[in-house]
């Protein structure tokens, strides 16, 4: 039986294990991030810390890009976005990162590229676990997660 508010088609158990999955490969890039950042004249040690949603999100797309085995090619322009708010990021351009990462849940609402219903869903839904509230548009997220509450009507 499926758990009140979870991923339509998936137990409870399988959704627990995705959630397993993504932490520990987000963790372990972290992990690695982090020794690297913070490497004898690497940036500083603040400006890893304003990454640390990123990296993981990124992680989380090629968690998602090898779980599928995927091409490439279907991730790329996933991969290509949040290099694009990467860039913004170190620049301190916060207004740019909101555009971009709002490009980027554009484009897993509309699975370009052809990536599957359920790795857009699941990037979507950690997008709003990881991301800082100023870098998205909330409310998107806030709008479908209300459709997965029980006894939520349908449109």
């Amino acid at each position: 039986m499926e758990a009140s508010g979870g991923i339509p088609g998936l137990r409870e158990e399988e959704i627990m294990r995705i959630i397993r999955d993504i932490r520990w490969a987000a963790a372990l890039f972290l992990l690695l991030t982090s020794v690297i950042v913070v490497a004898p004249g690497g940036p500083g040690a603040t400006l890893a810390g304003e990454q640390d949603w990123l990296d993981a999100m990124m992680q989380a797309v090629l968690v998602e890009q090898t779980k599928d085995g995927s091409e490439t090619s279907l991730f790329s322009p996933y991969v290509a976005q949040l290099a694009r708010v990467r860039a913004h990021l170190l620049n301190g351009e916060s207004e740019a990162v909101y555009r971009a990462m709002n490009r980027f849940m554009e484009m897993l609402q509309a699975r370009e590229a052809g990536i599957s219903q359920e790795a857009a869903d699941r990037l979507f839904d950690y997008c709003y676990v990881v991301t800082p509230a100023r870098y998205h548009d909330v409310s998107r997220h806030l709008h479908r997660l209300s459709g997965h509450q029980v006894g939520a009507p349908s449109a």
